[in-house]
């Protein structure tokens, strides 16, 4: 009976050391800290890259804008040349020329309020571009210019702490907008 009762003690014993054993220890802190701090990371990454494309958009909408009201662009400038030279000055956005809509409108002071509807992005999802109104006003007027551009993410599991609206592909929208007025000619 003894033997028996030996057998369990032993086991005891051992099970004993093997809890009391911290060989282990550090790879289990690790285990659960670095995939912690490389969320953290790469979310940082993912908002400052996002950051940077938004500075790129407004600089290179108010460049573009600069150009049209100085005449660079020509008299009376098609929605491609303006597309075009925004995207040249807009060195960090990814396939401008398909994903970047604009909207020129006209505006009248005596009874303007901002626009209520939505800027009118690229839909990725099927080939039909909005139909936008691109028309500059006259000498004197104001003109609102608004842009709109889809952008994909860099790593798109990353959007715990940046509660983008995203597409169906993944892309979100990008907005700058601008006012601008005609100058007369002297």
């Amino acid at each position: 009976m003894t033997r028996f009762l030996a057998i369990p003690r032993k086991i005891l014993a051992r099970s004993r050391r093997l809890l009391r054993r911290e060989d282990g220890a550090a790879t289990i802190e690790f285990a659960i800290s670095v995939p912690i701090l490389l969320s953290i990371f790469i979310m940082g990454m993912e908002a400052g890259v996002v950051n940077l494309r938004q500075v790129m958009l407004d600089r290179a909408l108010d460049m573009t804008i600069r150009d049209l009201r100085l005449g660079h662009l020509g008299a009376q400038p098609e929605f491609e040349d303006v597309r075009d030279r925004l995207c040249e000055n807009a060195f960090l956005l990814p396939n401008c020329s398909s994903n970047l809509a604009l909207e020129l409108t006209s505006v009248t002071l005596d009874n303007w309020a901002p626009p209520s509807e939505a800027v009118a992005c690229v839909d990725r999802d099927t080939d039909i571009a909005p139909v936008n109104s691109f028309t500059q006003a006259g000498q004197l007027r104001p003109t609102l210019v608004r842009a709109c551009m889809i952008v994909d993410l860099m790593f798109p599991t990353s959007r715990l702490g940046l509660n983008l609206a995203t597409d169906s592909q993944g892309g979100f929208q990008m907005m700058a907008f601008s006012l601008y007025i005609n100058e007369p000619e002297t």
